[in-house]
This record gives C-alpha cells, structure tokens and sequence, in this order.
C-alpha cells in the first residue's frame, strides 16, 4: 500500500511537471509567433496541437499503421505545401517535393543543420556520424567512406557471396515454410556484424541482436527515463551494446598491434587505422557510437526492404520473371561455383530497380530533421532560427505528379533518366545521403541473386499489413511456402 502511494505520488508530480511545462511552452509559442507578427512575411500557416505534445501522437499512431502520408496529405490540403506543426518537442515546419527537398540538402550547413529528435541523439550518442555538423561530419564521412564507398566495398563482396550461400544453407535448405521477415532479419544483421566487427553467432551475437532490436523501437518515445517505458528499456540496451562492442574494440586493438589481424579486415580494423585531425587513432568512444549506429542501420533498414522484395515479387509474376533471366544470365557466364565479384553486382540493373521501387512504396527512413540555424525565408514565409524543417517521402513518393498511379509496382520507373530529381529520395540526399547506400544495394542485389536460382516461394497471407515500429515490418512474419528448384547448380 505505501509502495502504491508512492508511485501515485510520483505519477502525480509527473502530470503536474509535464502540465506546467506544458503551460510554458504554450506561452513561449505564443510569444513567437507574436514577435513574428510584425514582420514582412508570416509564418507558416498550421496548427501546433496539443501544449508541449503538439501533434505528436497523431503522427506516431499513422507511423505505427504505416500511413504517415495521411498525416501530410490533410495538411497539404488545408494549409498548402509549407505549413508548421509541432512534433517530438519541437515546432516543425513540412516543406514540399521536389522544391524543398532541393532547399535543404543544398543549404545544409548555411541555413539548417542536421537535427534529429531528442531520443535519438540520445541512444546513437554524442560521438556518432548522425550527431555531427559542420567540417566534424565532413571529416568523419570522409574516413568512413574508405570501407563503404565503392573501393572499399569491392573488397568484400567475395566474403558477402560466401554469407549469402551459407545463409541459405542453414535457414532455407530443408524447410516448407520460412518466416520470412525474422530470416532476412537474421541475415542482415549476420552480415552487418560480420563485417563490421567479425563477429558470428554465439552469446554476444545473439545479445547484440536483441539488444540492437530493443533500441530501435525506443528512437520514436519520448525520452522519459523511467523503469517500465520503453525508452528506459532501449537505454538499458545500449548500455549492454556498449559493454561488448568495448571488449571486441579492447581485443581487436591488441590483435592488429601484434600483426594478426589486417588494417582492411573488416569496418572495425579501418576505423581503428583511421587518423583524426590531431593524427590520433579513433578512441573507443568514437568507435562504440558508431559500430552501433552502423550495426543498427546496416541490418534494420535492409531486412525490410528485402523482406518487402519478396512480396512484390510474388505479387508480381512477370518482374520476378524478368529477374530471374538477368541473373541467370550473370551466373551463366561465370566458372561454376565461382563467388560474385563488384563487376557482377553492378550488371543486376533491373533487379536494382526491383528494389528501388520496393523502396519508393515501402522506404525504410521515411523522414529527414534539419534545424534552423538562422531566421530565413522560404517561399513567403518566416522560419524562426531553431525551428525544425523536415522532408517526408511520403510527399512524392506516393504523389501522382511524379509516380502515374503510385499504388502500382512498377520497376520500369527507374529506367533511363529515373523520377524526376529530388522527388526519389529514399537515402535522403545532399551531404548527408545516406552513407551505407551501395553498401544496402550490394547485400540486397547478391541475397537476391541466390535467392532466385534456388527457390520458389509464396505468400500464406497476401494481404499480410505491414507495420512500423518505426522501420517497416510484417505484422505476422511474412510466412512464406518456398520450394527447392532442381538441379542446385548456382547455390
């Protein structure tokens, strides 16, 4: 009973806490657009919501259903293509495809900076790429592009081929039925920690996997750390992901000062060969933050992806056939058994635009935060300095001005020329494009190579619903009948 009436105790203060910061805030909004009244161009038109929350919740629960589009599309229709709102903490301001798509990524370090939510600064941490600016994220990205950029990555397609065949070895061969959404999950992040910090399955893989997988769902809550919420659970996360990626990072650095490991083996041993501006070897802290956060996006982001693949794929025949010849034709003119090599991936055109497509419908990063960093003006209108501005790729993407009939899956989209620029932007664009991008497209193009020499599959549930939680995900699974072809002469 005395336990209880301190947690009421404690709940009680909380809504109080939470009502008058609400309160404040309010009149802080108040104030600001005040003070912005006088001046030539107003601000945005739109509603900030609910005191402190804004809109928040509203927007979360059409993530959750996957229909964040909605959000912006009731918007657009009421207040026009710039309008403000107030999401996780923060007045916001949505701007237009492709217009103001090409306004932030061109001013990126002039007008805005990369911002994200609170919570996810928070568990990627400080010393992450996504948390730097300026000439500091500049720097990193330069070093970090030596393993994922195009050099880099030819090096290790041999070692991606081998993961590929074993994959289907131990999780396909064999079976009726797969669940395929936790398979492809199992293998991207096999890969991932591979070949990010060599490491395969065993005790600290399994609790990286689980702990990683806990931590992603705690970007999109707010950060109240409290025992019971989720995002107490994900910093508990990251805490034990820090506590082994330290013993890995202490063993690897004595490894490679005794000469038995290579300066290229793997992510790991290129950042600890990496110089600093002070020529000073990374230090574990630098190197944690971001072995998570590339671990994270290595494997989370490109197993739905895949596992939305094999959907559209199944859902439509004559594009799974028409994959199907173009790899078999790459195999056709290899030496038998022989591993894919980097010239391979890059003849798997059509195949490529398969899973572009998958990604205009079913993108795993739906949105992009920068922050004023002065008071400027876009398209008559005022954007107060610290104010988030923020892309959606739900504003084109889903838009028939520039995809005819977006529900249709249609990979001949990305014939030629493609979508019209700044409209496909599913690795964001300008200097923060995603840097794992040809790293995504190898993985993906190689597990697909294999996979469609090798196996038939189907749906159980074709109108399976895809969810978010934040990143795209099947509700059941993704169950899937497959069947082994004969003869197995590729795998």
């Amino acid at each position: 009973m005395q336990v209880s009436s301190k947690v009421g105790l404690a709940v009680g203060i909380a809504l109080g806490l939470a009502s008058v910061c609400g309160w404040w805030y309010a009149a802080l909004l108040r104030r600001s657009e005040a003070k912005n009244s006088n001046k030539k161009s107003p601000l945005p038109p739109g509603s900030f919501g609910l005191p402190l929350l804004g809109e928040t919740l509203e927007y979360l629960r059409l993530i959750q259903t996957n229909k964040s589009a909605e959000f912006f599309t009731s918007r657009v229709a009421k207040y026009g293509q710039v309008f403000k709102t107030h999401l996780l903490f923060s007045p916001a301001v949505s701007v237009g495809a492709p217009d103001g798509n090409k306004f932030l990524f061109a001013n990126e370090n002039k007008l805005v900076q990369n911002s994200f939510p609170s919570p996810i600064k928070k568990l990627f941490g400080p010393n992450s790429l996504i948390n730097k600016t300026g000439e500091e994220h500049r720097h990193a990205r330069r070093l970090f592009t030596s393993f994922f950029g195009p050099d880099g990555l030819q090096h290790f397609v041999p070692r991606m081929d081998k993961m590929v065949r074993s994959h289907f070895v131990q999780f396909w061969e064999g079976k009726d039925e797969i669940m395929a959404f936790t398979t492809v999950k199992q293998f991207t992040f096999a890969l991932a920690a591979d070949l990010f910090v060599s490491l395969i399955d065993g005790p600290q893989f399994q609790s990286l996997l689980h702990d990683i997988e806990t931590l992603g769902k705690g970007i999109v809550h707010p950060p109240i750390n409290f025992p019971g919420t989720v995002y107490y659970n994900a910093k508990l996360s990251r805490d034990r992901i820090l506590h082994i990626l330290d013993t890995i990072v202490c063993q690897r650095r004595k490894d490679m000062q005794e000469g038995k490991v290579s300066s290229n083996h793997d992510l790991l041993s290129v950042m600890l060969s990496m110089h600093g501006d002070q020529d000073q070897l990374a230090t574990n802290e630098d190197i944690n933050d971001n072995i998570l956060l590339f671990l994270f996006a290595g494997h989370d982001t490109s197993s739905g992806t895949l596992a939305g693949v094999l959907k559209y794929l199944f859902l439509n025949p004559q594009c799974l056939q028409q994959v199907i010849k173009e790899q078999k034709e790459i195999a056709l003119a290899k030496a038998p058994g022989s591993s894919l090599n980097w010239d391979d991936t890059r003849k798997m055109k059509y195949t490529w635009q398969v899973i572009q497509e998958c990604l205009r419908l079913q993108p795993g990063i739906q949105v992009g935060y920068r922050q004023s960093i002065t008071e400027f003006e876009y398209k008559g209108f005022t954007i107060p300095k610290g104010w988030r501005v923020f892309w959606h790729v739900g504003r084109s993407h889903l838009s028939p001005q520039f995809f005819p009939n977006p529900e249709r899956f249609d990979p001949d989209r990305f014939e030629g020329l493609g979508p019209p620029p700044f409209t496909y932007i599913p690795f964001g664009g300008g200097p923060r494009i995603c840097l794992g991008m040809e790293f995504a497209r190898t993985e993906m193009v190689v597990f697909l190579h294999y996979l469609v020499l090798n196996y038939e599959w189907s749906m159980v549930d074709p109108n399976e619903t895809l969810i978010r939680n934040p990143l795209p995900m099947f509700q059941k699974g993704l169950q899937l009948k497959i069947h082994k072809k004969e003869p197995l002469e590729f795998l």
